[in-house]
């Protein structure tokens, strides 16, 4: 029986299910719009991000063909009478996006195998120029837009910022190194022999120090191990009414592993290390010293392979050349063995005999050009970095970095210049009452001050106080090229003074000295005209300058030749300044006299004769002769001069020595250190009429047997004998050292540096000073912004600390912030805590003008403070009125450059966190608020159970449908 069915009654019934099905879906997506988006309406135009946009390369060729980065005329809306804030946030992000593809383009270029050609260099140079004016452009725009339903912070929305750089607290613990690996109860090697030394208390109230004499001789015959030999001395300081005392510290043995076909496994434990600690009072200065002494010499030098290797880079999916990263590191020897025998101690690494510090130095520090022993055996250091150093900050790209480290190699300060761009340091001296000068060449914003400082004391307890005024008009006519800079520090590392003096072109100081009565001098060399130097001869030229002891510009002298000249070193003898240099590849010496305040007159020239190829590295002024040294290609400087040693090829060290009247010839003597081969890029100081040489070797050199495949050595000879009297060649990792900068100490080795204590006086506690514990530099500022969008300037000044900020803050912020100084946990540092006072404060902090922001050396981000703010998102979850502007932080840091592969990986991920603020913005624009309440989250999975229902009811309707119609 066959029974008739009108199959178009099934087909109306299925379409009206569908019809039904998708209404569902509809309906609970408008649901997620109209109802909760701010603007009271669904209409939102389509974002950049889900159309595509437009890709990187273009984006690129937009800008570099002059496009700005923030064109809010030219961004499109798909949908009419929408939000105006939608065609805002699309500006933005098309901005944020150009900026991170001119990133991305410089990141391919600065990674690939041609990244030093021409072409790319040229390239790469546009896209950092273009780059730092669209951070301007992007920047100004996020303050300066003006949105109906949002309120965008260029930084952070937090209840509370914390400075990240801190500056030091009092901390009367000293660590030595270790010095021994084993038992607490066992012989120590460092003990062993005629082990004596002193320690002067002064005791804060008391005009009479105690002494305390420590000699181990005197324990017997009872073992001289760590727990015994801290026994021993503290008896003697207890006897002498000392309160500091001294401590075993003991360190855990590390697990001793082994690695076989990449798998470690860990097959026992290494002995524990021990080490003397001073548990020292601050009523209580300790001075160390001992009976017998030698000289030392400071040594910063490179280790490891230099050696190009080929490896494959994932980001241009090339095989390329690599050049290993090298570890720099701070070694010091002892000249000759009249003060005690060195050991070894756990840690070291291809430790040699003589040796008693290593130290490695930061991976930020890029190059050292000079270091200076101090005259309580401590040594300074003056290094270019570019990152973080000691926990500071650098503001630019490249900073100059000033570093004490007293004679057992422990860091005693660290200080930075501050300087915006790019500096380094060239030259450093060191006074014989303790001030330090550095000098170099700056690019950029560079705030200059003169700072006064008087001290009075009160019960034997010494104050200081600083008032600083900010210098102008200091620098070169042409600000995109090098300046000469110099910096002047007190004995404590309390910055002075800081001068900035540029020719019409490019200069650089190249060398710096003291004058007897505090007064500076400073040498170099320069393109175009110094104001005052008396004109150009051409190419560059030679100039020097000098300063009273509070800055006070002297005299500029400028000369030269036609060709290449510079003033290389400097030395200040009475009225006398004694200056060497290169003009046109010959070595001259000059002399001016003093004796005329403000004048500079030249009394003698002496050309010694061309350098070969080579180059001058100190000059000094010892019994009524100037030495000058360096590395030279020339076999017959001086002429040969009278009782000189031979030459041996290539090029060799060198120095020389003439009278002070140049005219008299009699006594010209040079000596030559070194082999067949080539040693340039000498180092050279000198003590006392001796001559210290050190440099790197690939040969034989002066009967000494090659190590590994380019070795260090040092050297002293005797300038008047010619005599070679002690020497020392060494190798290091994989069978490289490079020395990069010396310095002799006179009596700076004892027997106190196998025990891992420092010669001289202890300091418990650093500079208080932000402008000595960060690289803020007075004059640099911030904002604080309220809601009003009134702006208070916050200017730091030299006698700034933590607290005195602390204040200011406060004061401009109306008492609404609550500002105190914390310290940081598990370290002797302070940092500056700032938060809202009551429920109802909020303000924005804002960093200060290009080249003097505060903000980057204090280690405080951009952002509103408020009692309001969401720590676990990017906005605030401040329950909203229909009239309420919702607040979110874009954490958008616009201090990122392209400098360095480092720095770029750094601004795309700052650039890729602000792109996701943007796209959080808009999700808020379109759907409102999201509800986290236990309710909205049912209704959610509700919502999210129906519209998956219906969708797929939808789906069986439909292929009902299909089936019915035959597919049509």
């Amino acid at each position: 029986m066959t029974v008739s069915f009108d199959s178009s009654l099934l087909t109306s019934y299925f379409n009206s299910k569908l019809a039904t099905a998708n209404s569902g879906s509809a309906a609970a997506k408008a649901a997620a719009t109209t109802a909760t988006s701010p603007t009271g309406t669904s209409k939102a135009p389509t974002a950049p991000w889900e159309r595509g946009g437009t890709n990187d390369d273009e984006l690129v060729k937009n800008i570099l063909a002059g496009k700005s980065f923030v064109r809010e005329s030219s961004t499109k809306i798909d949908v009419a009478g929408s939000a105006a804030d939608y065609k805002k946030l699309y500006t933005l992000y098309t901005g944020l996006s150009s900026l991170r593809a001119v990133a991305s383009k410089a990141q391919s270029i600065l990674t690939g195998s041609n990244a030093d050609s021409i072409t790319n260099t040229t390239t790469l140079n546009t896209l950092r120029r273009n780059f730092s004016k669209g951070l301007t452009e992007v920047s100004g725009y996020v303050k300066d837009a003006q949105y109906e339903y949002l309120d965008l912070i260029q930084g952070q929305i937090t209840e509370k910022l914390k400075s990240t750089v801190g500056v030091a607290k009092t901390d009367t613990n000293y660590f030595a190194k270790d010095i021994h690996q084993g038992t607490a109860t066992e012989a120590v090697e460092a003990f062993q022999g005629d082990v004596k030394f002193n320690i002067s208390i002064k005791t804060t109230g008391s005009a009479t120090p105690k002494n305390v004499s420590i000699d181990l001789g005197e324990m017997g015959n009872d073992t001289r191990s760590m727990s015994n030999v801290v026994n021993y001395i503290n008896g003697k300081l207890k006897d002498a009414g000392a309160t500091t005392k001294f401590e075993v510290q003991r360190t855990p043995g590390t697990d001793k592993t082994v690695t076989v076909s990449g798998k470690t496994t860990k097959v026992g434990t290494n002995p524990d290390t021990f080490s003397l600690k001073i548990k020292g009072d601050t009523t209580e200065a300790l001075t160390f010293s001992a009976p017998t002494t030698s000289d030392s010499i400071f040594m910063v030098q490179s280790v490891g392979n230099t050696d190009k290797t080929t490896e494959y880079n994932k980001t241009t999916k090339k095989f390329e050349e690599v050049t290993p990263e090298q570890t720099m590191e701070l070694v010091k020897f002892q000249a000759d063995a009249t003060a005690t025998s060195t050991t070894s101690t756990p840690g070291d690494t291809y430790w040699t005999a003589g040796r008693s510090v290593q130290e490695d130095l930061a991976d930020s520090i890029t190059k050292v050009h000079q270091t200076v022993s101090g005259p309580d055996g401590s040594v300074y250091v003056l290094a270019d970095v570019n990152g973080t150093i000691d926990g500071q900050t650098i503001k630019g790209t490249q900073d100059v970095a000033l570093i004490k480290y007293d004679s057992a190699g422990k860091v005693v300060y660290t200080r930075t210049l501050g300087a915006a761009d790019t500096a380094t340091g060239y030259a450093l001296a060191v006074s014989d009452d303790g001030k330090v000068a550095i000098a170099g060449s700056v690019t950029g914003s560079l705030p200059t001050v003169t700072t006064t400082s008087t001290s009075y004391t009160v019960e034997g307890q010494t104050y200081t106080i600083n008032q600083t005024k900010e210098d102008t008009g200091t620098s070169g006519t042409n600000a995109t090229v090098a300046d000469s800079f110099v910096t002047v520090f007190n004995a404590d590392g309390v910055e002075q003074w800081t001068k900035r003096r540029g020719s019409t072109e490019e200069d650089m100081a190249l060398g710096v000295t003291f004058g007897a009565d505090g007064s500076v001098y400073v040498a170099g060399k320069a393109r175009g005209v110094m104001a005052g130097g008396g004109g150009s001869a051409g190419g560059w030229d030679s100039y020097v300058m000098g300063f009273d002891a509070t800055g006070k510009s002297t005299f500029t002298t400028q000369s030269g030749t036609a060709g290449t000249d510079q003033a290389s070193a400097i030395k200040v003898v009475g009225n006398t300044m004694y200056v060497a240099g290169i003009e046109d590849s010959s070595m001259v010496l000059k002399a001016y006299d003093l004796s005329v305040a403000g004048k500079a007159t030249l009394t003698g020239t002496r050309n010694l004769g061309g350098l070969g190829g080579g180059q001058i590295g100190a000059i000094d002024v010892y019994n009524g002769q100037v030495y000058v040294g360096g590395s030279s290609g020339n076999a017959n400087i001086l002429g040969g001069g009278t009782g000189a040693t031979a030459f041996h090829g290539g090029q060799d060290a060198f120095a020389a020595t003439v009278n002070v009247n140049f005219a008299d010839t009699s006594g010209d003597k040079v000596v030559y250190y070194g082999g067949t081969d080539v040693e340039d890029d000498v180092k050279v100081q000198f003590s006392s009429g001796k001559v210290y040489f050190s440099g790197q070797t690939e040969g034989e050199i002066a009967g000494t047997t090659k190590i590994g495949e380019a070795d260090a050595y040092i050297a002293r000879m005797d300038v008047a004998s010619g005599t070679v009297e002690w020497s020392q060649r060494y190798t290091g990792k994989e069978g490289e050292v490079n020395p990069n900068a010396m310095a002799v100490s006179t009596g700076g080795a004892s027997v106190l540096d196998k025990l891992g204590l420092p010669q001289g006086t202890i300091k418990y506690t650093d500079s208080t000073l932000i402008t000595s514990a960060t690289s803020t530099r007075a004059g640099d500022s911030f904002y604080l912004r309220d809601s009003r969008g009134s702006d208070k300037k916050i200017t730091i000044e030299a006698n700034d600390t933590l607290e005195t900020l602390a204040k200011k803050i406060q004061r401009a912020a109306g008492y609404t912030l609550k500002v105190t100084v914390a310290k940081v946990t598990g370290k002797a540092e302070s940092q500056l805590v700032i938060e809202p006072a009551n429920k109802n404060s909020s303000m924005e902090i804002v960093k200060g003008p290009a080249g003097k922001d505060a903000l980057e050396g204090l280690g405080i981000s951009e952002g509103l403070i408020t009692t309001t703010a969401d720590t676990s998102s990017s906005s605030s979850s401040k329950k909203k009125t229909s009239t309420d502007e919702k607040l979110i932080g874009l954490n958008f840091n616009s201090d990122i450059n392209l400098t360095s592969e480092e720095s770029i990986v750094a601004a795309i991920k700052t650039l890729d966190d602000a792109l996701k603020n943007v796209r959080a913005a808009y999700r808020y624009l379109r759907y409102g608020e999201e509800d986290t309440s236990d309710d909205a989250a049912s209704k959610k999975t509700s919502s999210a159970s129906s519209t998956a229902y219906w969708t797929a009811q939808s789906s069986n309707y439909a292929a009902a449908l299909s089936r019915l119609t035959g597919g049509a």
